[in-house]
């Protein structure tokens, strides 16, 4: 695969005696939206963390970008955006004052700022928000706010964990249309978390996480096709039968 966004080689993670992640082999292309699907603790956020340069590897290579990671974590920062399962939100900021205060962090120009943040406001249905302090919102719009924050530099990769936690059916469309048009725009791209396993349809390919190994890895119609399947969850628990 050429102009790979990131190349993961014989990734493995060790905590003590638990084994996070196993022997992970893994490459994304840039403008690919690739989506890591599984129970929770099967590997996923560790890995998500692991490309951060967050958490170093027991054993393998990360290459992101076209740069080492952990080692060369600071050549990255502001190419990437990052939502984590815990919201960084500042509390006694308003959904407008948090947008802009990360896109000052990124290096963003201030024009470029206020017409970043007034597009993600409208996008992500934050108008009614924009004044609100974040303490006061509620825990799907936080979610919205912060999705805006780690998408206002327009990064060449953005990673996102459970983005579309706390958000009803409506909306999580709506994240995925955005995401689906802030990629073509960008052509950056997308690794999302999730364990809602219908959104896996959404994604260019799809890797199935479980028990810290990946145990499927290809575009949602060709694992259909290979399982006779019907729907992605079908899918799931169907590799997940044959892997016990």
């Amino acid at each position: 695969m050429s102009d790979s966004a990131v190349i993961l080689t014989n990734l493995t993670k060790e905590f003590r005696e638990l084994r996070a992640v196993d022997t992970l082999n893994l490459e994304i292309a840039e403008g690919e939206i690739f989506a890591l699907v599984g129970p929770n603790g099967a590997g996923k956020t560790t890995t998500i963390k692991m490309i951060l340069g967050i958490f170093a590897p027991t054993m393998g290579e990360i290459q992101v970008l076209g740069w080492s990671i952990p080692k060369e974590r600071n050549k990255i920062k502001r190419d990437i955006g990052y939502l984590a399962q815990q919201r960084a939100l500042y509390e006694s900021l308003t959904t407008r004052e948090n947008i802009e205060f990360f896109a000052g962090i990124k290096g963003m120009l201030k024009d470029d700022i206020k017409e970043k943040t007034d597009e993600l406001i409208q996008v992500l249905d934050l108008v009614e928000y924009e004044k609100v302090r974040a303490v006061n919102l509620s825990g799907g719009t936080q979610q919205r706010c912060a999705l805006a924050c780690a998408c206002v530099n327009n990064p060449r990769l953005l990673l996102l964990d459970e983005a579309t936690v706390g958000l009803d059916p409506i909306l999580r469309k709506e994240v995925w249309k955005y995401l689906r048009d802030f990629n073509k725009k960008v052509k950056g791209a997308i690794i999302i978390t999730t364990h809602f396993l219908d959104e896996a349809d959404y994604a260019d390919r799809v890797g199935f996480m479980r028990g810290a190994k990946m145990i499927a890895l290809d575009a949602p119609a060709v694992l259909k096709k290979q399982t006779s399947s019907i729907t992605m969850e079908e899918v799931f628990l169907k590799l997940a039968a044959e892997e016990t």
